[in-house]
């Protein structure tokens, strides 16, 4: 089955760049790779570069969406089931939350 790791990040890390940081992703990511279920993976720009908007068919078009700062990142894998995404998830080394999505596959 499909899923996409959606890393939310809790906004409690402080450290800034610090070269264990990207070691620990690099890691992380090694792992997914090594095991043969990443099929993609990237890091969103900030939420100050990003857009929202209202479709032409919402009912609210008066609410105002904006970007989410904690919204950082995703990876998209091919996993046996919902247990084994969820193994994955907790490996990462993020200061936040990880959803899982199962992708509905037509």
């Amino acid at each position: 089955m499909k899923v996409m790791l959606v890393m939310w990040s809790d906004g409690s890390y402080e450290g800034g760049d610090a070269e264990e940081d990207y070691a620990a992703w690099a890691r992380f990511e090694e792992s997914l790779r090594a095991d043969g279920v990443v099929t993609d993976t990237g890091r969103f720009g900030p939420a100050g570069d990003a857009r929202a908007t209202v479709t032409s068919i919402t009912r609210h078009p008066d609410v105002a969406p904006q970007p989410s700062e904690a919204l950082s990142g995703y990876y998209l894998l091919e996993v046996a089931d919902l247990d084994a995404a969820a193994e994955y998830a907790r490996r990462a080394p993020l200061y936040g939350t990880v959803e899982i999505r199962p992708l509905v596959e037509y």
